[in-house]
């Protein structure tokens, strides 16, 4: 009269043409109102039982595919459930409960469904990515941009002190003098500053590899001679057509 469980494994095709093993778990008893049919009608009941299952699971699984399969887990079992009771009923015997425990593709099977899953999804994340990709193009664009027009601030703000400064030691100069600058003066004490300024940055750079660790820049040889400034003034003037040396006021000296 005890409830006992009988454990098939069966081997089936979907309608898709894919094979599959299953795991069934039946749980029988004897009916308390027919045990003589219980007793005497089967000489192996388990036997019975498990050629039972076989023919309903091989008969009902290959008209549904694998997805639905697995999405009517339930309705299948029931199925079993009840074509059982009434195979069984007749000899004596009860199904309590009709469980499918368990669903194994084929092993390449499982493979090719994780795979169509993955691309799937990565066919859906590629929108999202190309469009961070988009996104991080144009915000590095506008930084860009921004660093560049603050370069470009700084470097005009930098020139402007660096001609009110030019004014400022020509003024204390010529301080009681009614005197006036040539233009050759005033560009070749804007090369002399520029020119120091350039040898102090070379002789001071470095670059860093790491926090604790520096080497010197790359090493760049120039030639250093008294008469360098005055080339260089030349070569500027030439360069923008105005060999002249006409005078100018201190006063005029920004408008340079």
């Amino acid at each position: 009269m005890r409830v006992r469980q009988l454990d098939v494994d069966c081997e089936t095709k979907s309608k898709d043409h894919v094979f599959l093993r299953l795991q069934i778990s039946i749980q029988y008893q004897a009916n308390a109102t027919h045990l003589y049919e219980s007793f005497y009608s089967l000489a192996n009941p388990t036997q019975q039982l498990t050629t039972h299952i076989l023919d309903i699971i091989r008969s009902t699984l290959p008209q549904l595919d694998l997805d639905d399969i697995f999405s009517s887990q339930d309705s299948i079992a029931l199925e079993l459930h009840r074509s059982l009771n009434g195979s069984m009923n007749p000899y004596g015997y009860m199904i309590e409960h009709s469980l499918i425990t368990k669903i194994s593709p084929n092993d390449h099977v499982k493979v090719s469904m994780n795979e169509m899953e993955a691309s799937r999804r990565m066919k859906l994340a590629m929108p999202e990515k190309a469009e961070a990709v988009r996104i991080q193009a144009v915000k590095d664009a506008e930084a860009r941009a921004e660093r560049l027009h603050l370069n470009g601030i700084g470097v005009a703000r930098e020139r402007l002190e660096i001609a009110k400064g030019t004014k400022s030691v020509a003024s204390s100069i010529l301080d009681g003098h009614d005197e006036v600058i040539c233009t050759k003066g005033v560009m070749d004490l804007l090369l002399l500053t520029q020119y120091m300024d350039v040898i102090t940055d070379l002789g001071g750079a470095r670059k860093r590899k790491s926090e604790d660790d520096e080497e010197p820049s790359t090493s760049l040889f120039v030639n250093h001679m008294p008469e360098t400034v005055s080339q260089l003034s030349a070569q500027a003037r030439k360069c923008f057509g105005n060999a002249s040396v006409d005078t100018i006021k201190v006063e005029n000296l920004l408008d340079l």
